[in-house]
């Protein structure tokens, strides 16, 4: 395992400090909905839309990069006790075992779609899009599971607080199955792209995980918040592959 600290402003031995301060406890919750279904990013909803909880103000569907489209947002769940999930007629099939790599649980599950045509490549199991996420409090701590990457410089954080990340910190590629998590401080707003569309067809789909703990339930002494101060509102990054 990796692990590579960003701080942009502050010295290496503060943010070591910050680091052990708000480091990852039993605090964190669990912000993908524990039910499976379609969620409204702004396309509407093939059937019916869930409710991707309080913690989410928006999300929001924006065009990728390598489909020039946006892109469906499903939750989707594997294990014990799972069905094949239809919408729209049965033109995406979300199966109980797919075309793709699967892990068990409830996982976010971007869908790949044309806008113009309304077609979804591999049936809708082809999993890229890029999606903005406003929150409906200010997180303390975020951290972005993502599973099974297998490309390189496709998936990762663009932006923070409304701020573009000038040289993204792209998850790498990794082995089939693959679990790779990247963890963010005071986080209002994220935009997070996945995966891979290539034009001649197929490409490299990753489902994602968000958790992460509310601003107003991590205790900050004045020496922590004396530290935060120094940083100048600058975010950090925490990442382990």
């Amino acid at each position: 395992m990796q692990r590579s600290h960003l701080l942009a402003t502050i010295s290496a031995v503060t943010s070591t400090v910050i680091l052990g301060a708000i480091a990852p406890s039993a605090l964190a919750y669990d912000f993908v909905p524990q039910q499976q279904g379609e969620i409204n990013v702004g396309l509407g909803c093939l059937d019916n839309c869930i409710d991707p909880g309080s913690i989410f103000d928006s999300i929001v569907s924006l065009e990728d990069e390598t489909t020039g489209s946006r892109s469906r947002l499903f939750v989707d769940y594997f294990g014990e006790g799972d069905t094949e999930q239809r919408f729209d007629n049965g033109n995406i099939r979300l199966k109980t075992r797919d075309a793709g790599t699967t892990a068990d649980g409830f996982w976010f599950r971007p869908s790949e779609y044309n806008e113009s045509t309304g077609f979804s490549e591999e049936k809708g199991q082809l999993e890229v899009g890029t999606y903005l996420f406003n929150f409906s409090t200010k997180l303390a701590e975020l951290t972005i599971d993502f599973f099974d990457t297998e490309s390189s410089g496709t998936t990762g954080v663009l932006a923070i607080n409304g701020q573009e990340i000038g040289n993204p910190d792209f998850v790498s590629k990794g082995a089939d199955g693959n679990i790779a998590s990247q963890t963010f401080t005071d986080v209002e707003s994220i935009v997070i792209k996945f995966g891979l569309d290539r034009p001649q067809g197929t490409g490299d789909g990753v489902d994602f995980r968000l958790s992460g703990e509310p601003a107003a339930s991590v205790p900050e002494p004045a020496s922590i918040l004396g530290l935060l101060a120094i940083a100048g509102g600058s975010f950090m990054l925490k990442k382990s592959v």
